[in-house]
């Protein structure tokens, strides 16, 4: 496994799973807004409230995430354009950690 891919999934370990989300939502209000709280990354850590409009799981092949040093986590999801550009290090669909994405 790769350093960056190490990096990924030590990241992904910290997060909840889809279950875990579904469990916690069991007491919300079913007609309440969803909405993701993100810091902004700005000296005063404005929380950025970003509107959930959509849920997908990443397709392996149109989408992966990579570290990147412009993300307050540390990684961020990039679009495959060319199936060149995929790398010999990318997990297989059975070794990757699934990940569904909520959309803004």
């Amino acid at each position: 496994m790769s350093r960056k891919q190490h990096e990924i999934d030590r990241t992904l370990a910290g997060g909840m799973t889809v279950a875990q989300l579904i469990e916690a939502l069991e007491d919300m209000p079913e007609d309440a807004v969803v909405v993701v709280g993100s810091d902004y990354g700005d000296i005063c850590h404005t929380e950025q409230a970003l509107i959930v409009g959509k849920i997908d799981e990443i397709d392996p092949c149109t989408e992966r995430l990579e570290t990147s040093a412009y993300s307050h986590s540390g990684i961020a999801i990039e679009s495959i354009v060319d199936a060149a550009e995929c790398d010999d290090d990318v997990p297989s669909a059975e070794e990757a950690t699934r990940v569904v994405i909520l959309r803004s």
